[in-house]
């Protein structure tokens, strides 16, 4: 609803806690929902294609979309997310897209991450989304 967002991508969505009116709604509004079966069905060179090209971007990236195998540090786990190498080559795509102009990651939770593992995976995500960035043609 804010006037400079004009479309809104969520990638490896697989546990809805919407109602339905809202999914329909946010579809009709031009949003872009794909599930992690999707992406798993269709492989991530499939479903970035179906992005758009855009100007700017500002990608959040929410650790609980992915597997608790790989990032059981999170408040939120469930199971059958997306594995690493998924996340890491949505992100290099993404980066593609458009002007990076911000991201933030989301959901890291320290407190219940005993051995690191979430933090380790978080930290390599932002580094190498930070790599795809840059690598970008000014």
């Amino acid at each position: 609803e804010l006037p400079f967002v004009r479309e809104i991508v969520q990638l490896g969505i697989r546990d809805i806690r919407s109602r339905e009116e809202n999914y329909t709604d946010s579809v009709a509004r031009g949003n872009l929902i794909v599930t992690r079966e999707e992406i798993r069905q269709q492989g991530v060179a499939a479903v970035l294609a179906r992005i758009p090209r855009m100007s700017r971007l500002y990608v959040t990236i929410d650790i609980d979309g992915l597997d608790p195998s790989v990032a059981p540090g999170t408040g939120s786990p469930t199971v059958d997310g997306l594995l690493y190498h998924e996340l890491r080559a949505l992100l290099q795509g993404i980066a593609a897209k458009g002007k990076v102009v911000g991201f933030d990651l989301v959901e890291v939770n320290p407190m219940i991450d005993t051995t690191g593992q979430t933090s380790l995976l978080a930290t390599t995500a932002i580094l190498e989304f930070l790599g795809a960035i840059f690598d970008q043609p000014r």
